[in-house]
């Protein structure tokens, strides 16, 4: 009942503190030894993190999700494990959730949630600690994506850019990069860090790197043909993973369209605006985080009902999608990609139904 889920995941939200707060007096109090070792300081980040914790559950419920909250602890358990925190710790905050939120919230609204809680559970001892490489010698430019990022790792961006050049004076595509270098790359650092292999400015340096890298490919992008198409890309929100909607740009752009890529941290009234002036074709939004979906619903509704919304037709993309593959639906967009191609493809497709 979407209704009913609305209400709950609004209710989640707005007592976000006083659940976080009381879950994690509940977890301290039972697992008081476990704890005692981290402190005050760790007491502080527990609470942050439970704050996030019912920010990603209030979102799968409202856009009755499962997936999304379950796949979110996944990701927990293997940040827990490579850092060494308590194995019995997620385990604990769930089962503290599930009883605070049972005590919290309205009982008519629990229905909403507890299903989801209780999903997590379940697979939470089934959840592997490991992730297998998004690199492989045995994908196309499998060999050239691993030295590329280790280039990257060592801080040689100028011997990751050599790699690269050579590759397109070998007769390598724009798309090849993209696709097979470039997104994988991005896909091993975001591995590597949640397996405790790299840090966070590790994963900005080589970011950046490869952001500046795909600029000098632009005289490869914008030498086709091109036709009459306009695209608009754009991250939602203060969500800041902005090189996936750029190489969706770029790969458009390649295949002959007009395109502007607005970056990270737009206001949802400029993106409008952007796209009543260039009379766009199609918006393309990009979204990492679960807790940007929320952000990138209410975009899609206020496109709608602009002038713009008669005609452009959205596409939606990023991790969210990717584990509930019916999200774009949800959100009210026209289609989705896993990666540019598909994005591309999903643009065609969408158009050609119009």
């Amino acid at each position: 009942m979407p209704e009913l889920s609305s209400l709950a995941s609004n209710e989640l939200s707005e007592h976000i503190d006083v659940l976080a707060e009381t879950i994690v007096a509940r977890q301290y109090s039972r697992q008081r030894e476990l704890w005692k070792p981290y402190g005050e300081a760790g007491r502080a980040r527990a609470v942050r993190d439970a704050r996030h914790h019912i920010e990603f559950l209030a979102n799968a419920v409202g856009l009755e999700e499962p997936a999304l909250f379950i796949d979110y602890f996944g990701w927990c358990k293997v940040v827990f494990h490579h850092r060494k925190l308590p194995d019995s710790a997620l385990g604990s905050t769930l089962e503290c959730t599930r009883e605070v939120i049972s005590e919290v919230l309205p009982a008519a609204l629990t229905g909403a949630v507890l299903p989801i809680v209780a999903a997590a559970i379940d697979y939470l001892p089934l959840a592997p600690v490991d992730i297998d490489t998004f690199i492989s010698s045995d994908r196309p430019y499998g060999s050239l994506a691993a030295d590329y990022l280790a280039r990257l790792l060592e801080g040689n961006r100028s011997a990751a850019g050599y790699l690269i050049g050579n590759a397109m004076g070998a007769g390598a595509s724009v798309e090849d990069m993209h696709l097979h270098v470039f997104q994988p790359c991005q896909q091993e650092l975001g591995r590597l860090w949640q397996m405790n292999r790299i840090t966070v400015a590790d994963e900005h340096y080589c970011t950046a790197a490869t952001q500046l890298i795909m600029s000098q490919l632009y005289g490869y992008i914008f030498s086709g043909l091109r036709n009459e198409l306009k695209m608009v890309s754009t991250c939602v929100g203060d969500e800041m993973h902005e090189i996936g909607a750029r190489m969706v740009a770029d790969l458009f752009e390649v295949n002959g369209w007009d395109t502007h890529d607005l970056g990270a941290n737009v206001p949802a009234e400029s993106i409008v605006t952007t796209l009543e002036r260039y009379a766009a074709d199609v918006l393309a939004i990009s979204a990492t985080l679960v807790s940007h979906v929320s952000a990138v619903k209410n975009l899609i509704s206020m496109v709608r009902k602009s002038p713009a919304g008669t005609r452009v037709k959205i596409l939606v993309g990023g991790h969210p999608f990717n584990i509930a593959p019916d999200l774009w639906r949800r959100v009210g967009a026209d289609g989705t990609g896993a990666d540019a191609r598909e994005a591309l493809e999903a643009a065609r497709s969408a158009l050609q139904r119009s």
